[in-house]
C-alpha cells in the first residue's frame, strides 16, 4: 500500500467521517420537517443522546440552528463546513472533480438556509455526497485512500444509528462491511475494540448498544 502521511491519514478519515455524519443526520431529521407542521419534535432527546449541547428555544430553532448555524459547533453546517475544509487539503490525494461535489453540497446548505421550504435543496445536499461518494469510488485509483475514506464513513454510520438506536437491524452488517475494508487500509485498529466489534450481534439492550458504540469510537486513533 502507498505510505501516507499521519496528517493525510487524519484528514481522510475526518473527511469520510464528516460527509456521512451530514448525510445520515439529515437522512434522521427528514421527517421531522413534516412533523412539526402537526406536532412536536423530541429535539432534547435527539441532542441527549449525540451528547450534544440543547441549547434551542422550541423545535423550530431547533431546526434551523442545529441544520444551518455556522456558529454552533454541533450543527450540520459546521459539520459540511469541516468535511470541506478536509477535502480541499486532500485535493491533490482524491482530485478536484471529485472535491467539486463536496463544495456543491456546501453551497446546497447555503441555499437551503435561504429557503422558505429547505426540504428540496436539503435533498440535493444529500444526493451532492452521494455523487462524491461515487466519485472517489470510481477516480481514486489507490485502494488504501479510498478504504480509509469507507472506514470513516462506516464508523460514522455505525455511531450514528447506536447512538440514536436507529436501524439496529442493520449493526451486524455495517460492522461486517467495515471488518472487510479495514483489512484493505493501513490503519492499524485496536485490538480490545476490533473483538468487541468481532463478536456483537445486532443490539437489544442500551448497555449493548453503549458497549459496541466505545468500542466503534475507540477503533481506530487518528
Amino acid at each position: 500500500m502507498d505510505s501516507l502521511s499521519v496528517s493525510k491519514l487524519n484528514r481522510l478519515y475526518w473527511l469520510g467521517r464528516y460527509y456521512e455524519r451530514l448525510a445520515t443526520t439529515l437522512g434522521y431529521l427528514w421527517d421531522w420537517y413534516d412533523v412539526m407542521i402537526d406536532g412536536k419534535i423530541d429535539y432534547p432527546d435527539f441532542c441527549r443522546k449525540l451528547s450534544i449541547d440543547c441549547c434551542y428555544k422550541d423545535d423550530k430553532d431547533f431546526m434551523h440552528n442545529y441544520v444551518f448555524d455556522k456558529n454552533n459547533p454541533d450543527s450540520l453546517r459546521t459539520v459540511a463546513d469541516a468535511m470541506l475544509g478536509n477535502g480541499m487539503v486532500l485535493r491533490e490525494v482524491i482530485g478536484s472533480r471529485t472535491l467539486a461535489y463536496l463544495e456543491l453540497a456546501v453551497m446546497g446548505m447555503k441555499s437551503a438556509e435561504e429557503s422558505d421550504s429547505p426540504t428540496l435543496p436539503l435533498q440535493r445536499v444529500i444526493d451532492f455526497i452521494m455523487a462524491f461518494r461515487g466519485s472517489y469510488d470510481d477516480m481514486i485509483d489507490d485502494e488504501n485512500v479510498r478504504n480509509i475514506i469507507k472506514c470513516a464513513a462506516g464508523v460514522e454510520r455505525l455511531s450514528l444509528y447506536l447512538r440514536l438506536g436507529w436501524h439496529l437491524d442493520s449493526v451486524k452488517s455495517e460492522i461486517g462491511k467495515l471488518m472487510k475494508r479495514m483489512n484493505r487500509t493501513s490503519l492499524q485498529p485496536s485490538h480490545a475494540s476490533l473483538q468487541v466489534l468481532l463478536s456483537a450481534k445486532n443490539p437489544e439492550t442500551p448497555e449493548e448498544r453503549k458497549k459496541l458504540l466505545e468500542a466503534a469510537e475507540s477503533l481506530f486513533v487518528v
